[in-house]
C-alpha cells in the first residue's frame, strides 16, 4: 500500500486536536474509520476501531509503523486510495461533515 502521509500527527493543521473535541475510541459500533476535512488540502483519517488500527498499522512501511498514532493526515488522492482499500477489506467509514455523519 503506498500512501503519502504528510505527518503521522495532524496539529499542524488549522483544525488541530487542540481546537477539536476529542475523539472517542469507538464513536460509533458501525464505523471502523473515522474521515474528517482539515483544510482545503488535506483530510484526517483516524482508525476509531482497534480492527482498523492494526490493519492500518500492518500495511504502514516499517519506518511509519513506529510512529504511527492512529490517525494520518493525507491529500485527497491518498485519503481516496487508503479508503478504497480499507473497504475493500470490509471496513466502514464514518465521515463527519457540514451536513452531520455518515457511514459508508
Amino acid at each position: 500500500m503506498n500512501h503519502v502521509v504528510t505527518t503521522a500527527h495532524h496539529t499542524h493543521t488549522p483544525m488541530s486536536a487542540a481546537r477539536r473535541a476529542p475523539i472517542p475510541c469507538a464513536r460509533t459500533r458501525e464505523a471502523d474509520i473515522l474521515l474528517e476535512r482539515a483544510d482545503n488540502d488535506h483530510w484526517v483519517v483516524t482508525m476509531i476501531s482497534p480492527r482498523a488500527l492494526s490493519w492500518a498499522t500492518s500495511e504502514l512501511c516499517c519506518a511509519l509503523r513506529s510512529c504511527f498514532a492512529g490517525s494520518m493526515c493525507l491529500d485527497l488522492m491518498s485519503a481516496d486510495r487508503l479508503l478504497k482499500q480499507a473497504h475493500a477489506q470490509g471496513f466502514r467509514t464514518e465521515f463527519v461533515g457540514l451536513g452531520g455523519k455518515d457511514v459508508f
